[in-house]
């Protein structure tokens, strides 16, 4: 029983230890931009929405091209009042009916055509989602890596800073060198604001991969878990995704590389959608017939002789005879609104050819910055901070020279990694604008 007890009381601490070996376990997988955008696709709950919908909207297309359910009815006509004899008069009856309405010229298939023209939609959206997802979480990713790399630099170069202010204390306490008080303080201040920019960064950070970890479900909604900040660690190699082919020169292939993209595609959906409902209004003119048939039993008379029972056949029609006013109003609504659809098939090809033109001229700007810094910048800035040092030990030099030029190799250094994150920023961008569907999943 001791024993027993002992293991019992034991056990939580197991637990508890075995979660702090796995912890560093799962920390230690790393993310990369390819498998945060997988599992974001794989994750995104509303692709499975969309599917129901086409499902939903083929069904109810396949609904709506049939006809309306007749109509049955029974009465007793013409019963007498003084005696409630069935036999007693020769009109008494028992009537069974029937109708059944048709409706207007083609309506039937054409609200069918429009339920899968609908449905036929949802491929196109669920495209542009993806094309979105990846857009979005590449930005988001970038961002988390951006910070995550510079708090990277900041961290190795904090050292060197460290042995500023040492050096600067030293020389001040001892009096032998030519360190001032302002230079003590200038070293210290230097390193008070790298601690700064550590906790900006850090929150940087946190709030990208917090948003991030929103795309990001370990599973499904019964039992899953989200990826937290805490759990996710992104790699230090450069991301390098590839950028997807421009469009050609002149306005005309210009405008064609963009024909193909899902939101286009949608557009001119939606067009053929309205050009549907013009065909719509256009059966208001035609009639609209309704059949209907019943049946009257009789019963015999007072002799005792059946009497003939009676059939009824009918035929209406609705008809807009005496003014069309109704009809051509929603006609001309109808035409209108296919216009305005082609405007905004229009509005929406200028916006995705202006924003290419910006993503491109900020892409090969961004990359002849990153040729500046990488080959001049960044060595002279280099050799500027160790001249500054050489400078200051041969007591020919200024401490705070020596300061200026280590912090101006570091923010060199950052902006190297700010300008390769943008840069993979505007490709992330180029490649939404440039997606087709003949890459897309159906």
């Amino acid at each position: 029983m001791s024993f027993l007890h002992t293991a019992t009381k034991r056990m939580p601490c197991l637990l508890v230890a075995s979660c702090l070996i796995l912890a560093p376990l799962v920390q230690a997988q790393e993310l990369s931009l390819e498998a945060a955008v997988a599992r974001a696709l794989e994750a995104d709950a509303w692709l499975d929405a969309s599917r129901h919908n086409e499902t939903a909207q083929r069904a109810q297309g396949d609904a709506a091209g049939r006809l309306p359910d007749p109509k049955f009815n029974i009465a007793l006509a013409n019963l007498p009042t003084d005696s409630f004899d069935f036999n007693q008069e020769p009109m008494t009856q028992l009537v069974l009916g029937v109708s059944q309405m048709i409706p207007r010229g083609d309506t039937l298939a054409l609200n069918a055509s429009r339920f899968e023209q609908q449905a036929d939609m949802q491929p196109l959206l669920r495209a542009e989602r993806r094309a979105r997802v990846r857009m979005q979480v590449s930005l988001l990713w970038l961002d988390a890596w951006r910070a995550q790399r510079s708090l990277d630099l900041i961290d190795d170069n904090r050292d060197l800073f460290e042995q500023l202010v040492d050096v600067a204390t030293a020389g001040y306490v001892s009096a032998l060198g030519r360190t001032r008080q302002q230079d003590l303080v200038r070293a210290q201040l230097e390193l008070t604001q790298l601690d700064d920019r550590l906790t900006r960064l850090t929150q940087q950070r946190d709030t990208s991969l917090a948003r991030l970890s929103e795309w990001l479900m370990a599973g499904t909604a019964d039992g899953g878990q989200i990826a937290t900040p805490d759990t996710m660690q992104l790699p230090a190699a450069k991301p390098e995704p590839a950028l997807s082919t421009g469009p050609g020169e002149g306005d005309t292939s210009r405008a064609a590389a963009f024909v193909a993209h899902p939101a286009i595609r949608l557009i001119d959906r939606q067009i053929d959608l309205a050009r549907t409902d013009v065909d719509l209004a256009r059966q208001k003119y035609k009639p609209e017939w309704g059949v209907t048939a019943g049946y009257g039993y009789r019963g015999e008379d007072a002799m005792g002789a059946d009497r003939a029972d009676l059939m009824t056949l009918g035929l209406s029609v609705d008809m807009p005879l005496f003014s069309s006013r109704k009809q051509d109003s929603g006609l001309s609504a109808a035409g209108s609104r296919v216009e305005a659809v082609k405007t905004e098939r229009l509005l929406k090809l200028r916006e995705l050819l202006a924003g290419y033109d910006n993503a491109r001229a900020a892409y090969e700007r961004i990359g002849e910055r990153l040729a500046l810094y990488n080959g001049q910048l960044l060595p002279q800035s280099h050799e500027a901070a160790e001249a500054a040092l050489n400078a200051y030990t041969s007591d020919n030099g200024d401490f705070a020279e020596v300061v200026r030029a280590r912090i101006a190799e570091l923010n060199a250094r950052l902006a190297v990694i700010e300008l390769e994150a943008d840069r993979q920023k505007q490709v992330a961008q180029l490649n939404y604008l440039l997606t087709g569907m003949d890459s897309e999943e159906k």
